[in-house]
């Protein structure tokens, strides 16, 4: 079994590591990173976990053999460079950085060999797996269109001041929390993203970060792309494909509908599943030698350079080309 650091005890850490505690026989976290020793302390002794205070003292730890980075966004870039520095395997919550020349440069510093794993957890869900496969088996036709919707509402939950409010880690409103997930099933299921026009604003959120984005995406093999991200609404997860011989519609994340012209749409009803293990066993399993992790680096480059595109292109005001 894989022994992990967590870097990043806040919510989604703490997620993060609840997937696998006692669930899994791939991962366990065996190290706790956390400036506030005192705050992790009882869930460290649950775990049997050791509590440090810097990434440099995991990475130095002997029972280390990779790490989980929930950190800050603007902190993932230097932190992969420095387990890359250290030789550590490392899995990187998305946004895997906040601009592609940063995620570039982290990326040059680690070897060919070493996994560096995005955590794109929805590619796990069997309703993409599915549709994934459709695609493959040519079913959809050509993919001539996608219209995405990734929303959720954070009024109330998050506090000025707080890291995941402030604009500088959160640009563009939900696209780092949210709609980021959106913009990697695209690049999965469809092709690169090469230009996006944007617009982000506030209306209601009292906080710093937008309330409403929308995007239109040319992708490299000519087809096109919307992607919505609303955080002041009703919880979406929506993406519809079309495709010259089918459509097909995530709807929610356990449903997908198969429409064919002149048949009634086909609706595939999927299990829930803990997605967040999913991932972390696929990074535990790439690390013993296992199959690859799914998302490639050039997926990880081109998925940050629409993130980041988005972002600009709502303060130009026009088209940003990748």
């Amino acid at each position: 079994m894989l022994t992990a650091a967590i870097a990043g005890y806040g919510n989604w850490g703490r997620k993060l590591v609840a997937s696998v505690a006692g669930k899994s026989d791939e991962l366990r976290f065996g190290v706790i990173v956390s400036r506030n020793p005192d705050r992790v302390a009882e869930d460290a002794a649950r775990l049997g976990a050791a509590v440090v205070t810097t990434l440099e003292e995991a990475l130095a730890h002997p029972s280390v053999e990779a790490v989980v980075l929930a950190t800050p966004h603007s902190m993932h870039a230097e932190q992969v460079k420095l387990c890359a520095a250290a030789g550590k395997p490392v899995f990187v919550e998305k946004p895997f950085a906040l601009t592609h020349d940063s995620a570039a440069e982290a990326l040059a510093c680690c070897p060919a060999d070493m996994v560096v794993a995005a955590g794109h957890n929805r590619r796990f869900l069997p309703s993409v797996t599915r549709l994934a496969e459709e695609i493959a088996a040519g079913t959809l036709g050509d993919i001539l269109f996608a219209e995405t919707n990734f929303s959720g509402n954070v009024v109330g939950k998050y506090a000025p001041g707080q890291w995941r409010s402030s604009g500088a880690e959160s640009p563009a409103g939900g696209l780092a929390g949210a709609g980021i997930h959106m913009i990697d099933l695209i690049v999965h299921l469809m092709a690169p993203i090469s230009a996006v026009v944007s617009l982000s604003d506030r209306q209601v959120l009292e906080i710093e970060m937008d309330d409403t984005t929308a995007a239109l995406l040319r992708l490299e093999n000519g087809a096109s792309a919307t992607l919505v991200s609303i955080m002041a609404t009703v919880p979406t997860f929506r993406a519809k494909f079309h495709g010259t011989r089918a459509s097909a519609e995530l709807d929610g994340e356990t449903r997908l509908i198969l429409t064919r012209p002149g048949d009634a749409p086909e609706i595939i009803d999927f299990d829930p599943v803990e997605t967040e293990r999913l991932e972390l066993e696929a990074f535990a399993a790439a690390i013993a030698g296992g199959r690859a992790y799914p998302v490639s680096r050039g997926e990880i480059l081109n998925g940050i350079k629409a993130f980041e595109a988005v972002g600009a292109s709502a303060e130009v005001g026009g088209w940003v080309t990748l």
